[in-house]
């Protein structure tokens, strides 16, 4: 409640600056010194006490709710010395009803606002004053202005949550933003920094060997894995960009080949938009980088499929495994799927098999050939 009430009253310190709108109703307050013969001193006193009551109204605009009864309190007393000279500080009282029903819940500004036209009954029918219809103009004026005080509080409350929500909405999509990078981060550079060791161990096997041409040929191909890498890393501040999935099922056939694996591209990859796209290239890059780290097997097979209503897509590997665990990277698989509507099962009956669901958006849609 406290957050709210200080979020509020922001929106309140934003709208001070045109507080001096507001102070046309004053002129009831000085038509009467036009008007009625008042004496030099009396005028000097008249303006003097409004001079000091609207330094308490401006005053009252940078407080916080709970510190707004002092200044309050001082434009009641100032209105109440003045209003047996001047009827016209009906205003006065008016500007104290809008502060009352703005600082206050329901129950305590009625409460004042009551007072207040108990105080103007006072000053019309025991103590006097210049102006028969002082009580009745004062009381509607009063009860008015009090209302406006109460829905300029619960207009600044929607306006003060309308910039919450936005600020939430915008945290949130920061967060989105941050767990993409890092998501994207993770399978691309987890995928590259593999490939990089492993032809760095090449490289040293074959210059053990004494076959420096095939060393520099690794060596080229390393070069160029770091600058692809270095591009990746850019792209992916904005979104990952690729080569479609066909040429990247190359690359990372390509890759297992070096890592030792023998590679089987079986079916149809799928034609899809961008974003799925995007989505399946990176958890098949994730999900291959897994295999050449972990798997004791020498076969990858990447299996594509479909039926009327998803696409498939399985990656095997033979070797031998006694429980997958689910690191960073295949929870970042998981959630790729999820997000698109897919799933993701795991099984080790027969080596490791990790298959891909992912819905389709519309009818079946044709299938590009086979890599």
């Amino acid at each position: 409640m406290m957050t709210s009430d200080n979020n509020t009253q922001k929106a309140s310190n934003e709208d001070a600056k045109h507080a001096w709108v507001y102070l046309f109703n004053l002129g009831f307050y000085i038509l009467p010194m036009v008007l009625f013969p008042y004496t030099i001193s009396e005028i000097v006193l008249l303006s003097l006490a409004m001079l000091g009551f609207v330094g308490l109204y401006f005053y009252c605009f940078y407080l916080p709710y709970q510190r707004m009864l002092g200044p309050i309190i001082g434009m009641y007393v100032i209105a109440c010395a003045v209003t047996p000279w001047n009827p016209g500080s009906v205003a006065l009282f008016s500007y104290v009803g809008f502060f009352v029903g703005f600082a206050y819940r329901w129950p305590y500004a009625l409460a004042a606002v009551m007072g207040l036209i108990g105080t103007l009954a006072v000053f019309q029918w025991h103590v006097g004053t210049h102006w028969d219809l002082f009580f009745h103009y004062g009381s509607v004026i009063v009860i008015t202005v009090a209302i406006f005080g109460r829905i300029e509080r619960l207009r600044q409350r929607h306006a003060a949550a309308e910039r919450r929500s936005a600020d939430e909405i915008e945290r949130l999509a920061t967060s989105v933003e941050r767990e993409r990078i890092a998501r994207d981060l993770h399978d691309i550079l987890g995928h590259t920094l593999s490939s990089i060791v492993l032809k760095s161990d090449l490289a040293k096997a074959q210059l053990g060997k004494q076959q420096y041409d095939a060393a520099a040929q690794q060596l080229q191909e390393l070069s160029e894995i770091a600058r692809h890498s270095l591009s990746q890393v850019r792209q992916s501040v904005s979104g990952y960009k690729h080569s479609g999935l066909a040429l990247e099922l190359e690359r990372l056939e390509q890759r297992l080949h070096d890592a030792g694996f023998r590679t089987d591209i079986l079916g149809k990859p799928p034609l899809l938009d961008a974003p799925r796209e995007t989505a399946l290239v990176l958890a098949i890059t994730e999900l291959v980088t897994n295999v050449i780290r972990h798997s004791s097997g020498q076969i990858c097979t990447i299996h594509f499929d479909e039926s009327a209503d998803v696409y498939r897509v399985q990656i095997t590997d033979d070797g031998t495994h006694a429980e997958v665990q689910s690191g960073n990277g295949l929870l970042g698989v998981k959630q790729r799927m999820q997000a698109l509507g897919g799933s993701v099962e795991v099984s080790t009956a027969r080596g490791c098999a990790v298959a891909l669901q992912l819905p389709k958006l519309e009818a079946p849609e044709a299938n590009g050939a086979a890599t």
